[in-house]
C-alpha cells in the first residue's frame, strides 16, 4: 500500500490518471485478498479521482470490467453510477452488479441509465418492478421488449390494464412469450384490428371463445370514449329497464316500429342482438340488407317478421321503390337459406369488431 500513498501525492492530471489506473489494477487483481477496510479505502480513492480522470479512461476500464464476471461489485456499482457513456457497458453486461445497486440506479440516476438497465439481460422481478414504477413509457416499452426480463404476474396484469390507456404497450406485451393467454384474450377488447388478428393467430383461440364479459368490457370502453355511458336518451333508458326486467323481446321492437318509434326500435333490436346501436343502424340501413338479415337470423327471428321489419324500416326513410322490391325478393331467398349458427357466428364477430363488412365478406368466402 506504500506505493499507493506515494502515487496519491501526485498533483498533475497525468499523475491522478496513473493513480486511478494503478488503484484499479490493484483492486481488480488483488480484490479477493483485500480486507473490507482496504476495499473501502480504495473504492473511496477511485470515486474521488473519477472527476479528474478523462471519460475515455473510465470508459475503457468500464468495458474491461463489464467483461469480467468476477469483477468486484464495488467497482461495478461505482462505474454504473458514472455518466451514461461510462455506465452503459456495465449496466448492459456486468454480472457483478447486484440487484440492490441496480434499484438505486433506477431510482436516482438518469433516464438513459433506466433505459440501459431495462435492456439488461435476465433482470429479476424486483428490477422489473422498479423499472415499471418509474412510470416512464419509454422505460416500460424497453422493459416489455426485453424477452429475458422476468416479470411477476401482478406486474403483467398491471401493464395489461395500462395498455388500455397506453397504446404503445400493446404490441410489445402481445409479443412477449410469457404473456398468459387469458391476459391476451382480455386485451382483445381494446387493441386494434391488426393486433386482434395477431392474438387469434398466435394465441390460438377463436373469436367465438370470447366470453360475454370481454365483449361487454369492449362495448363499455367504446361507450366511454363516445360519451354514451349513463345515457339520458329516454328510449335507451326504457329499453334498458325492460331488458333488466326480462320483458324485452322482438314483439316489442316490432310494435315500436309499427307505431313510428324508430329510435325505440333501434335501441331495442340493438339490445337484443347485443350490438352497439350505431352498428345496428348501419346494419339496418346498409344497401342490400344482407347484414341486417344476418342480425335478425341470429335472433332466430321468423322470416315473415324480418321481411315486415325490413319493409317498415325502409318506409320510415321514404316511399318504397322498385329497388326495394328487388332487394326484398333477394332477401327472402337469402334468409330462407341462412343458417342461424352461421349468422350467430358473424354477429359475435361484429360484437368484437365493428368492421362488420370484412366479417361478412369472410363468411362469404367460405361458402
Amino acid at each position: 500500500m506504500s506505493s499507493l500513498f506515494q502515487l496519491a501525492h501526485r498533483k498533475s492530471r497525468e499523475g491522478r490518471a496513473q493513480l486511478y489506473e494503478d488503484v484499479w489494477n490493484l483492486f481488480e487483481n488483488d480484490g479477493p485478498t483485500l480486507n473490507d477496510a482496504e476495499r473501502s479505502i480504495m473504492t473511496d480513492i477511485l470515486r474521488r479521482l473519477s472527476h479528474d480522470v478523462e471519460m475515455t479512461v473510465r470508459r475503457r476500464l468500464a468495458e474491461r470490467l463489464a467483461a469480467n464476471d468476477d469483477a468486484p461489485p464495488e467497482l461495478a456499482a461505482m462505474l454504473a453510477n458514472d455518466q451514461i457513456e461510462v455506465a452503459y457497458p456495465i449496466l448492459m453486461d456486468s454480472k457483478a452488479l447486484r440487484d440492490a445497486d441496480l434499484i438505486e440506479i433506477i431510482r436516482h440516476r438518469t433516464l438513459q441509465h433506466q433505459l440501459a438497465t431495462a435492456m439488461r439481460s435476465g433482470i429479476s422481478t424486483e428490477i422489473s418492478d422498479a423499472l415499471a414504477a418509474t412510470g416512464n413509457e419509454d422505460v416500460v416499452v424497453a422493459l416489455l421488449e426485453n424477452d429475458s426480463a422476468t416479470m411477476s404476474s401482478a406486474l403483467m396484469e398491471h401493464l395489461v390494464a395500462e395498455s388500455q390507456r397506453v397504446d404503445r404497450y400493446q404490441k410489445p406485451l402481445l409479443r412477449r412469450p410469457d404473456l398468459p393467454k387469458d391476459l391476451a384474450k382480455r386485451m382483445y377488447a381494446w387493441v386494434s384490428a391488426a393486433l386482434r388478428n395477431y392474438i387469434i393467430e398466435n394465441y390460438r383461440f377463436d373469436p367465438s371463445e370470447l366470453d360475454d364479459n370481454v365483449v361487454f368490457a369492449m362495448n363499455d370502453a367504446v361507450r366511454e370514449t363516445t360519451g354514451e355511458v349513463e345515457s339520458n336518451d329516454p328510449s335507451e333508458r326504457l329499453v334498458n329497464k325492460l331488458h333488466a326486467a326480462g320483458q324485452l323481446n322482438i314483439g316489442f321492437a316490432l310494435k315500436a316500429l309499427r307505431q313510428g318509434e324508430v329510435r325505440l326500435f333501434e335501441f331495442a333490436l340493438a339490445k337484443l342482438a347485443e350490438l352497439r346501436v350505431e352498428l345496428l343502424r348501419r346494419l339496418v340501413y346498409e344497401p342490400g340488407g344482407e347484414a341486417f338479415a344476418m342480425a335478425c337470423r341470429s335472433l332466430d327471428m321468423d322470416r315473415q317478421v324480418f321481411l315486415t321489419i325490413f319493409d317498415l324500416t325502409r318506409a320510415a326513410r321514404g316511399p318504397l321503390t322498385a329497388t326495394h322490391r328487388q332487394e326484398r325478393n333477394a332477401l327472402q331467398a337469402f334468409y330462407a337459406d341462412l343458417d342461424q349458427n352461421d349468422a350467430l357466428a358473424v354477429v359475435r364477430r361484429w360484437r368484437q369488431d365493428p368492421d362488420f363488412l370484412s366479417a361478412l365478406n369472410q363468411l362469404s368466402a367460405t361458402d
